[in-house]
């Protein structure tokens, strides 16, 4: 999901789009022959790969080491006493009323560190994406760890303060301008044993902050992508059953609270790609997407957000063909499906919009829509991430 920013522009797009085509095409065939995972294979006019294409973090570029490294101290943390998780939050929140018809999404990422966002760059971001029609943001929170391990004390203390009036500012001034905000965190590692300190720990934060302000977070969101890790390739039914726990571990939390909830995943958790295996959770022996479907059915009004990374929406293994299975599955569900596209400078490239004309982007983004609006589990459209996008 997160890449690198953008600094790029697009200034010669209108004068010769036929040699910029030319020229992607080009880069393409470079990098798949320089690439031991990739064939090469034509369909409705787009260079694609035939290969699994792994969504790599944004956060590996930032992220605070806290979020990363397991912490012994924390190790017995774990979702186990989650009855008496919260419980003086929990109490005193009204449940969550019955969910409503919301508009479609069209939301996008804000990976800067809360610490890094000053009054000037808040709105210089919400201003350019108003501008484009941006109408949630997901803003990353993963630096509230940073606070979290600090010995308690009065500088721990001002640390807090300022992260709660930074995020609640920018909260304050998006909702002025008609935008939603849900804090993001995740890391690869944060289902596996010993570290599910750091999401209870982020949870914590996000309910505590919306029990204290006045402007509140709409959701919560996990971007974890824990087909990152290197067990991953040896015991993948391991590594997708304890992510599926914890999004099941997470949504029981969640269910009686008036947040939304959000996971983003890559396109290959369904069976269409023999990607990853089906494996047994709670008593049903299915896909990763058929798990989370499931679990989050306890939470209703939650999301799932696919990365369904391609710069060409139609034809065989376009980003309609590569999300249809998982709109299609969540039919039967309450859960939305959000698709997501990537805008960043990133390879290969025909996976990211990057240096494409935003009007040629906008047009996919409108092909995705009309692909699936009959369907009930369409919810809308993801842009990774916000800098990229201004820089289309």
């Amino acid at each position: 999901m997160r890449k690198k920013k953008s600094s790029s522009r697009n200034e010669l797009w209108y004068v010769v789009p036929v040699f910029v085509l030319l020229a992607s095409v080009a880069g393409f065939l470079m990098w798949s022959k320089n690439s031991p995972k990739t064939s090469v294979a034509q369909g409705s006019g787009a260079q694609k790969t035939t290969s699994t294409f792994y969504p790599t973090q944004y956060s590996d570029k930032h992220i605070t080491q806290n979020a990363i490294t397991t912490d012994p101290k924390y190790k017995d943390v774990s979702f186990v006493n989650k009855k008496d998780f919260l419980a003086n939050i929990v109490s005193s929140l009204p449940a969550k009323p019955a969910p409503k018809s919301e508009p479609f999404e069209k939301g996008t990422w804000l990976w800067t560190p809360i610490s890094y966002i000053t009054p000037e760059y808040r709105d210089s971001i919400i201003a350019g994406a108003k501008k484009d029609g941006i109408k949630n943001i997901y803003i990353s929170i993963d630096t509230y760890l940073d606070i979290y391990v600090m010995p308690n004390g009065p500088e721990k203390d001002r640390a807090k303060k300022n992260f709660d009036d930074t995020l609640e500012s920018f909260v304050t001034e998006a909702h002025k301008n008609n935008m939603t905000v849900d804090a993001e965190a995740g890391w690869q590692n944060w289902a596996e044993e010993g570290n599910l300190y750091k999401p209870l720990t982020v949870l914590d934060y996000v309910l505590k902050f919306n029990k204290a302000q006045k402007e509140k977070l709409r959701g919560f969101q996990y971007d974890v992508e824990p087909y990152m890790l290197p067990s991953y390739q040896n015991d993948k039914a391991t590594v997708l059953y304890n992510f599926v726990s914890l999004v099941d571990q997470t949504a029981s939390v969640l269910k009686n609270q008036n947040i939304q909830f959000s996971v983003v995943i890559p396109e290959f958790y369904d069976s269409k790609s023999a990607e990853t295996p089906a494996f047994s959770y709670g008593g049903k022996n299915a896909y990763t997407i058929d798990h989370l479907l499931s679990v989050l059915e306890q939470k209703p009004g939650s999301k799932i957000i696919v990365m369904a990374y391609r710069n060409f929406t139609k034809g065989d293994d376009g980003s309609i063909d590569v999300s249809r299975d998982e709109i299609s599955r969540a039919d039967g569900y309450q859960t939305k499906i959000i698709v997501a596209q990537e805008t960043g400078d990133v390879l290969p490239p025909y996976v990211t919009f990057h240096n494409t004309p935003k009007s040629y982007y906008e047009k996919q983004l409108t092909n995705i829509h009309d692909a699936f609006i009959q369907d009930k589990s369409y919810g809308g459209v993801a842009t990774h991430y916000v800098n990229a996008l201004l820089e289309l």
